[in-house]
């Protein structure tokens, strides 16, 4: 009997270590899941973060290479007016 009763104890101990063990595991499980569910939703976010942030990049570029576009059309019309004027002044030289 004493044999059959060690044994009983000895399982019952086993089954109790189990039943903790097992007990640890749903917890760490279930803070990993939190956090894994948290960790995805800051990634989500931080990916919308990264298109909007590209939309903006390509605004500016866009905004950039109209502005450099223009500056060039008022530089040309700015030297246009210059060579009128100098083949003005040139002009008036030579009438006198």
């Amino acid at each position: 009997m004493s044999s059959f009763e060690s044994l009983y104890h000895e399982t019952e101990m086993n089954v109790r270590e189990a039943v903790y063990r097992f007990s640890e595991l749903k917890t760490k499980y279930e803070t990993a899941r939190k956090e894994n569910e948290q960790l995805r939703a800051e990634l989500a976010e931080t990916r919308e973060q990264l298109e909007k942030t590209e939309e903006k990049l390509k605004l500016v570029e866009l905004t950039n290479t109209i502005i450099d576009k223009e500056d060039k059309t008022e530089l040309k019309k700015q030297i246009n007016d210059w060579v009128r004027e100098i083949d003005s002044s040139i002009k008036l030289l030579n009438s006198k």
